[in-house]
């Protein structure tokens, strides 16, 4: 992919069909494949910029997280809806859907100062999901591979990390090493490991639900993002750089030193999507 070049800070990525998205502060954006660049909101709202912090995608149906609730598009970004959230207007940072979203319509969005909010209908009608949850700052959310099945969810706050056996219609927190950990990020592997960016003490990881813990980078810098490689590679956003590891978190190696915004894997989940805080939007090979 071709290195793409703009001049705003980007809130997140998303690598779908064939396309890169970048939620910014005007808006949403589709990067080709060649690096031609289009306003997804142009259309819509010609005249006013949106502000968007997350966004998912399942073959033409995309949900962006915008301030008030979701918007909404069946058609692949060429007509949108907006779905208010009850008020006032919560501001939406995270979004996750159900891996058999075509069949189940399941989505989650991770509230700031609300919670979270359920859709079983494709993001058409939301519905608070707090039962259980005493800290509403959501900051990250990740769903089993096998949510539809499981039902299993995990969502990080302020004060550490709640877990969801049904869906999200009911959480309980987790034990964390320390007490309370503000939880900035979040990545589940596939055989059910759980891994925790923490605001001030580094990743941490548990393999059996947060019974046990262990922390695989000791950092004082806030873990912004983490993700895991098809491979199992471990990728770190540690404040703005970013850290790598091929042996399970015993050895780290630094791939970007500074001015990361944010992170994404790439579709075959071993090339990383990086923007940078200049605007560029680069493509590596881990």
């Amino acid at each position: 992919m071709s290195v793409v070049e703009t001049i705003e800070r980007t809130n997140a990525l998303l690598a779908a069909g064939g396309a890169v998205y970048a939620a910014r502060q005007s808006g949403l954006y589709r990067f080709g494949a060649g690096g031609e660049e289009q306003n997804l909101y142009q259309s819509w709202l010609p005249d006013q910029e949106l502000p968007t912090l997350a966004i998912v995608a399942e073959r033409n149906m995309l949900l962006a997280g915008i301030n008030g609730g979701v918007a909404r598009s069946a058609d692949g970004g060429k007509s949108w809806s907006a779905h208010q959230f009850r008020a006032p207007a919560p501001l939406v940072t995270c979004l996750a859907l159900s891996p058999g979203f075509e069949g189940d319509g399941c989505a989650l969005a991770g509230v700031f100062e609300d919670g979270v909010f359920r859709s079983s209908d494709g993001g058409e009608t939301w519905r608070a999901v707090n039962h259980g949850l005493f800290d509403h700052s959501i900051y990250a959310l990740t769903l089993s591979p096998h949510f539809a099945d499981d039902g299993v969810a995990y969502v990080g706050t302020g004060s550490g990390i709640y877990r969801s056996e049904n869906g999200g219609r009911l959480w309980w927190d987790l034990t964390m090493p320390l007490g309370d950990e503000t939880v900035l990020s979040l990545a589940l592997a596939e055989r059910g490991a759980l891994y925790a960016g923490c605001e001030a003490r580094g990743l941490l990881r548990t393999g059996d639900g947060g019974e046990g813990w262990e922390t695989l980078l000791d950092t004082d810098g806030a873990v912004n993002g983490v993700n895991i490689t098809a491979s199992g590679a471990i990728v770190a956003q540690v404040d703005d750089g970013l850290l790598l590891s091929r042996d399970d978190g015993a050895n780290w190696s630094e791939v970007e030193a500074a001015n990361v915004d944010c992170m994404a894997l790439d579709l075959d989940g071993e090339a990383l999507l990086v923007a940078m805080a200049d605007g560029r939007i680069r493509q590596l090979s881990l």
